[in-house]
């Protein structure tokens, strides 16, 4: 009788708790549509859009790189499911683990990214709070890396749209990460857990999360028509209801697009975050006692979206060759010998749309560093959308951390790159 008036409490307490939810324009970064935003919530593995945004900034400082050699601590191989069952002493490159994270929510890996960046998860901890006290997110605080359920561990809808928008902000390149349905770590095959994929046109990815006190939640990225909209919706008692949440979030924030207020710091709330009592029977009470127990969100079946139409291009017939036109007028100079190809550290400048673009691009950096242009430049044509990847190449680590930083001085994007990712054609630059 005792047990089973427990779990009736916590059902009736828990029904109270509605969903909380913001959809962003994100471009404009102006609220198009919000209910309870400033509600407090679990967060769940919504935490780990905030550890990748703290590795992401030690990737960028150079503290780490995507081949360091992480050892797995005991701390980290011991977290619970959902995870990659790593094992102690087990040695996994940074960017496996980083990518383990993100893409299938491995909370072992999470930890080690963690202590790989900061040396402990507690100091890691302190880096993303302090993270979110200069993004403006008055109602979050972290204790963990992963977002196993952790008294004091609260966030908010408002507050994970001002996480997200800084991620592809500050970090548009890294933050494809979240867009991968697959990835390899450990030897072993990893899987997104995100529900939009194979059912929304124009997904982008982000992060899901859920724990029984925090239920389901999830961050949702949709680009269409060259705008973007960002949905986030925490607080749901079953899968099927987030799903159906976060699909007419994002399709009610596209009917609201040029409308809206600019999306600011919440006003900060007192109340803790309720049980929103995900589990049933004997689950409810069990999670209510300890908090540590964690049904897996299993990974799925992907069954790719079909591309919206405005991405269908007809591909022109073949014709025979012509003979070259005569030699213009205007010519450009040469670019000086380089030395073998893609070899050293390098510094990669992003994807352009056209070859003279990333060209361009390649000469104003190249002239920040040295007024004889010797540093040697490569553009890459991306197979995927033809898009032109530029990259100065043949340095050392640090002539590549130095050239970056004169580029983000005047406020372009770079992104440092070892040898072992400049030469692996499977590398995320090149994607």
């Amino acid at each position: 009788m005792v047990r089973l008036a427990l779990i009736l409490a916590l059902a009736l307490a828990s029904s109270s708790a509605g969903a909380a939810q913001i959809a962003v324009d994100v471009d404009r970064r102006t609220i198009l549509l919000a209910d309870e935003p400033d509600a407090v919530r679990r967060p769940a593995s919504i935490v780990k859009l905030m550890t990748a945004y703290v590795a992401f900034a030690a990737l960028e400082r150079g503290d780490v790189t995507e081949e360091q050699i992480v050892t797995v601590s005991k701390h980290a191989a011991r977290q619970p499911p959902v995870k990659l069952r790593v094992r102690a002493g087990q040695k996994l490159p940074f960017g496996e683990l980083l990518a383990a994270a993100i893409i299938g929510s491995k909370n072992d890996a999470a930890t080690a990214v963690a202590e790989a960046v900061a040396g402990s998860e507690e100091d890691f901890a302190a880096r993303m709070n302090d993270a979110a006290m200069r993004l403006g997110m008055t109602n979050t605080r972290y204790v963990n890396a992963s977002g196993l359920p952790t008294p004091g561990q609260r966030t908010t809808a408002r507050d994970t749209a001002l996480l997200a928008l800084a991620l592809l902000t500050e970090y548009p390149e890294r933050s494809t990460l979240f867009s991968e349905r697959k990835t390899r770590a450990g030897g072993k095959g990893v899987t997104t857990t995100n529900p939009l994929f194979g059912r929304v046109s124009g997904v982008q990815g982000m992060k899901t999360g859920f724990t029984c006190g925090a239920g389901y939640n999830i961050t949702g990225l949709v680009e269409r028509d060259g705008r973007r909209v960002l949905a986030v919706t925490l607080g749901h008692k079953t899968k099927g209801a987030r799903l159906a949440a976060i699909k007419a979030l994002i399709g009610k924030g596209f009917d609201a697009l040029d409308r809206g207020s600019p999306l600011e710091a919440g006003k900060p709330m007192p109340q803790d975050p309720p049980h929103i009592g995900a589990c049933s029977g004997r689950a409810i009470a069990k999670a209510r006692e300890s908090d540590a127990w964690i049904p897996p969100e299993r990974p799925r079946t992907i069954r790719p979206a079909p591309p919206p139409a405005r991405r269908v291009v007809a591909l022109p017939k073949p014709i025979a060759p012509k003979p070259p036109p005569p030699p213009r007028t205007i010519r450009q100079k040469p670019l000086p010998p380089s030395p073998p190809p893609l070899s050293g550290w390098a510094a990669f400048l992003g994807a352009f749309s056209s070859e003279r673009e990333a060209a361009a691009r390649l000469s104003a950096i190249n002239a920040l560093a040295t007024k004889t242009h010797i540093l040697p430049v490569k553009i890459v044509p991306r197979p995927r959308d033809g898009r032109r990847l530029a990259v100065i190449y043949g340095l050392s680590q640090p002539q590549a951390q130095a050239l970056c930083r004169l580029a983000k001085g005047v406020g372009q994007y770079c992104l440092t790159l070892g040898p072992r990712a400049l030469l692996n054609p499977k590398a995320r630059w090149r994607r």
